[in-house]
């Protein structure tokens, strides 16, 4: 049977631009008609299955400063009795599973599939502005990642600047996307960094529909998770609502 991108997404609690996206990619099994997508269920089903929530999210900014303390960081955009509460809650963290971290995570940034001319695409990786993230940046840093094909490439760019890039460069949104542009949700966490941290990356990894990109991204975080708690005393207050 065949459902439309939209009944797809709603059942996957995604956007209908990431449904599109995950059809070019080849994560999910579709056909194109014309302009119109036509989704596999049964493949909506399996992928449902896969991307279950069951960990308690947190809000954009409270993700973004799990990520930016397992990074290193200090979340600076919280005041101190919110990091207080992020650091307490990390500490409690016990070896999350892929589908607890994806939940944590959620809502953290916005994904953008755009197309360029390859020229431009490749030029974007010049501006300061563009951080380069996906999996094959996760590749290149030895995560536990063989990438089987050439991805897409992934950059990480303020939406306060996309305007004037998108413009310089001609990149267009586009359902036949070369180019995943990714926009942090209430807070750019990037201040201080000259490259997108592996927390960040790994987080990234999570929503992908390949397993093995999923399971490098968990493998990822717990590491990172652990290297934090050996090194970061747990604070006392609780919660991180």
């Amino acid at each position: 049977m065949e459902i439309a991108v939209k009944d797809a997404a709603h059942r996957l609690g995604l956007s209908e631009s990431r449904v599109r996206q995950l059809l070019v990619a080849g994560d999910l099994n579709g056909r194109r008609v014309g302009h119109v997508w036509l989704v596999d269920s049964g493949d909506v089903a399996r992928l449902h299955g896969h991307r279950r929530r069951s960990g308690r999210p947190v809000g954009p900014k409270r993700a973004w400063a799990i990520v930016d303390l397992l990074s290193g960081g200090s979340a600076p955009w919280l005041s101190y009795s919110e990091r207080s509460q992020v650091r307490s809650y990390v500490a409690r963290l016990n070896e999350p599973s892929a589908d607890e971290w994806r939940s944590i995570l959620r809502g953290r940034s916005k994904s953008r599939p755009v197309r360029g001319h390859p020229a431009a695409v490749a030029r974007l990786g010049e501006f300061d502005q563009a951080l380069t993230a996906g999996p094959a940046e996760a590749v290149r840093r030895g995560f536990d990642l063989v990438a089987v094909a050439e991805p897409r490439p992934e950059y990480y760019i303020q939406l306060s600047e996309w305007a004037s890039i998108s413009e310089s460069l001609a990149l267009q949104p586009s359902r036949d996307a070369n180019l995943i542009v990714r926009h942090p949700v209430m807070v750019w966490p990037f201040d201080g960094r000259d490259a997108v941290p592996d927390a960040a990356i790994a987080a990234d990894l999570l929503d992908s529909a390949e397993p093995r990109a999923v399971r490098a991204g968990q493998v990822r975080l717990n590491e990172l998770l652990r290297s934090a708690g050996r090194h970061e005393p747990a604070a006392t207050t609780s919660g991180c609502g």
